[in-house]
């Protein structure tokens, strides 16, 4: 399933697979100016060229090494061989060489599994159009290797899953929350005035989800340091914090989990003090007994 909409110069384009004919998770690459930004996911990778035929393209970047942002570079090259590729040099490796991913079975179950490509270029810190000019901000913390694009004369933000709305209730052991909370941070600094996520759910008003997002982490993370204070087990810190482990974790071999997000709020209570920063705003690092 494909689902097209027009924000102005740019066309977000929505993607999902389907089951009974309903999505089951939606994924986005966004075209401007002959520029693709992100290449949606292998099993969606011929509608999504049917798509930019129409529109043309002449460079194609990613935000991140997901199959579900890259997956679609494989037909996309075969199609378009003039159109520039390029990628963070952290991505590239794993363009080159889509095994790295070491996807599990619902990952290849839901997106289909990358083929490689081997001309890529790296990202200089700018994306040049002939009408806009998108910096590089590097924004890891969902990955490693997350960059996003911010064209400042516009306030256009384009986050890839950087950020992600609503409230967290599992995380991959992937992610990780110092990374995740500094990229949100460094995002809402910029003040943009429009935002295209990962998802395609495009913001118009993003600063309040931005700060929003980083206030629902750090509460989650106090609250953590709180019951393990309390000397509470992990089922019951799960329970009510997460209202028990979610069905993901069932479906998706517990890649995704509660218990992940929890520990990853532990992680970052080893070094910050998360009740500190809600009241002031600032990162308070614990000091060292």
């Amino acid at each position: 399933m494909i689902d097209l909409q027009s924000h102005g110069s740019v066309t977000a384009i929505r993607m999902a697979r389907t089951l009974l004919g309903r999505p089951l998770y939606w994924t986005a690459a966004y075209w401007l100016d002959g520029l693709l930004i992100d290449s949606g996911p292998p099993c969606l990778a011929d509608e999504l060229v049917q798509i930019v035929e129409q529109l043309g393209v002449e460079q194609i970047v990613v935000t991140h090494s997901h199959e579900d942002h890259i997956g679609g570079l494989h037909t996309l090259h075969r199609r378009f061989p003039q159109a520039t590729i390029r990628a963070a040099e952290a991505t590239i490796p794993t363009i080159t060489e889509p095994q790295r991913l070491g996807q599990q079975l619902y990952r290849r179950l839901l997106w289909g599994a990358p083929k490689a490509v081997s001309t890529v270029e790296p990202l200089g810190l700018r994306v040049q159009t002939d009408s806009f000019s998108l910096r590089v901000v590097e924004t890891p913390g969902h990955s490693r290797d997350h960059i996003a694009f911010f064209e400042p004369k516009q306030r256009w933000l384009f986050s890839g899953d950087a950020f992600i709305g609503g409230r967290d209730r599992a995380w991959s052991s992937e992610f990780e929350m110092f990374g995740t909370i500094s990229s949100l941070r460094g995002l809402a600094a910029l003040h943009p005035e429009r935002l295209f996520p990962g998802s395609g759910h495009v913001r118009r008003t993003p600063l309040p989800e931005l700060h929003g997002k980083i206030g629902q982490l750090l509460t989650l993370c106090r609250d953590v340091a709180h019951l393990d204070a309390l000397g509470m087990p992990d089922d019951e810190i799960i329970r009510r914090l997460c209202g028990g482990e979610p069905s993901i974790r069932f479906w998706t071999g517990g890649h995704f989990s509660a218990g992940n997000l929890i520990r990853a709020c532990r992680r970052y209570n080893e070094v910050f003090d998360p009740g500190v920063e809600l009241a002031k705003g600032e990162p308070v690092v614990r000091s060292k007994q």
